[in-house]
């Protein structure tokens, strides 16, 4: 597990990228995911267009992030633009990865159990799970 935010191989660190990966790396910690202790080979040549691969470091919005769930203790591959929060005319919070176990509504006293028990600080966006809390 790595601590310290760090950029895929084939992202310059120029400031929008640099600005991107402290909010990719903060979200990221947030939902209870963190990086794989096993290193994930990068695919060569990819670039900033879509490639098919999953890369280490943070590598964008349109690219898998190679992750493991503290929740669930699962490895998964995610994009960045599914963890943001969505705004505009149909607003969302963030929602977590395809298949956990304490994702939606009704696994929210599980969730919030589960980021205490992890000493993890439950979002302020997931009302449910803080709802569940304070219902405990």
């Amino acid at each position: 597990m790595t601590t310290a935010p760090f950029l895929s191989s084939f992202l310059r660190p120029n400031p929008r990228n640099l600005e991107s990966l402290q909010a990719a790396w903060a979200r990221m910690l947030e939902l209870g995911y963190t990086t794989r202790t096993e290193p994930v080979d990068e695919p060569e040549g990819c670039t900033r267009t879509r490639c098919a691969g999953v890369h280490e470091g943070y590598p964008g919005s349109e690219h898998r992030w190679a992750l493991h769930c503290l929740l669930c203790a699962v490895d998964i591959e995610v994009f960045y633009s599914h963890m943001r929060e969505r705004k505009g005319a149909n607003p969302a919070p963030p929602r977590r990865h395809k298949g956990c176990k304490f994702s939606g509504p009704t696994r929210a006293t599980a969730r919030a159990a589960r980021y205490a028990e992890l000493g993890l600080v439950l979002p302020a966006w997931d009302a449910d799970a803080h709802a569940a809390r304070l219902a405990a």
